[in-house]
């Protein structure tokens, strides 16, 4: 049983939080560190401790002294080609080889190689069946490599997966979001070699994206920061009563920004989700509609889609509960949608 005041990390969402209390079978109460005025019920083998995941012992501080801050976590390293490829082959995922002191390898090192003309910003969500390896919202220079993270090779053994989205950065602003699921197999990963320049030895590579919508819009444009300045004089404050005054969004947030939540319970905590009773579904269904009602305003967002299904119709009305007492929607419908059905609700922020 977890000690109350541990700290965990939720493993399916990654976020970090305190145990409060002990529930039955197996549960305990969380109270999140993002958001402190919410409790959340979750089974203690979907958490994990913060000190074990570092792998050090917590250590001895004397009393009246706060403990030292931890260390800030090394910056992802960012590589040059020096200039585009002539003929691009695009966005690729490279899983660079770490060969240990017997020359086995055990982990991979990612990149996200761009050997195109064009700026991007970029989602991408590495996963498998047995853990989540890692999540990363980010920007992607022209002609350049980024590094995302460590890939173990024995998760090729667990069904990996990578969901990876990008908007292109043009005069005009980001472009439509363009998605890719890759689902990597053994076989497929030690077959596909390639060399690259920057890097010592061959590679595992899949090519993401290869072709770009709306490529004339912009052979080359301003920075990301400059966007952002544009922006900003761009959004008037709002002058809505009793309230306070609107902040300029922050464009690179709002590129990556999808406006719409699904809120069935498998969406949000995966396959545990078997084991809550219907009461612990809503509470946390809700808390993940406050959070994203939350972001959607702050980013000055006109509208989402919340999608709950129809089922018996309790969670589309306790959707509507909430959202006639947020004071920053205009109006909210649950009409037919050619993707959604009568399954979501969309809102229209003033």
């Amino acid at each position: 049983m977890l000690a109350i005041g541990t700290k965990v990390r939720i493993r399916f969402t990654g976020e970090t939080a305190t145990v409060t209390s002990w529930l039955n079978d197996g549960m305990v109460q969380l109270r999140l560190d993002d958001d402190p005025d919410f409790l959340i019920p979750a089974f203690e083998e979907d958490l994990d401790k913060l000190d074990s995941l570092s792998g050090s012992k917590p250590s001895f501080v004397p009393a009246g002294k706060a403990p030292p801050p931890p260390p800030p976590p090394p910056d992802r390293r960012r590589l040059k080609l020096g200039k585009p490829s002539a003929r691009p082959d695009g966005l690729q995922l490279c899983f660079e080889p770490m060969p240990g002191r017997d020359e086995s390898v055990s982990r991979y090192k990612m990149w996200l190689l761009n050997d195109t003309p064009h700026e991007f910003l970029f989602e991408i969500d590495v996963f498998s069946t047995e853990r989540d390896i890692f999540f990363l919202e980010e920007m992607l220079d022209a002609a350049s490599m980024l590094e995302l993270g460590d890939f173990l090779a024995d998760d090729l053994n667990a069904a990996p997966e990578v969901i990876f989205s990008i908007q292109r950065i043009t005069t005009a602003g980001p472009d439509d979001r363009q998605e890719k699921d890759l689902k990597i197999k053994a076989k497929t990963f030690f077959n596909a070699l390639y060399q690259v320049p920057m890097l010592s030895q061959p590679v595992h590579r899949f090519v993401l994206m290869s072709s770009f919508d709306n490529q004339d819009k912009s052979a080359a444009g301003p920075s990301l920061q400059e966007l952002a300045k544009q922006q900003a004089r761009k959004i008037p404050t709002n002058t809505r009563g009793n309230s306070m005054p609107f902040k300029a969004f922050n464009i690179e947030e709002m590129a990556s920004f999808v406006p719409e939540i699904d809120l069935h319970i498998e969406a949000l905590v995966g396959p545990g989700a078997s084991r809550l009773d219907k009461g612990e579904i809503l509470r946390i269904q809700l808390l993940h509609l406050r959070k994203f009602l939350d972001r959607a305003e702050r980013l000055g967002a006109s509208h989402i889609f919340v999608i709950h299904g129809v089922g018996e119709g309790k969670l589309k009305d306790a959707v509507a509960t909430m959202l006639r007492e947020d004071s920053s929607v205009r109006k909210f419908k649950n009409e037919f949608h050619h993707k959604y059905g009568y399954g979501a609700t969309e809102v229209i922020f003033y």
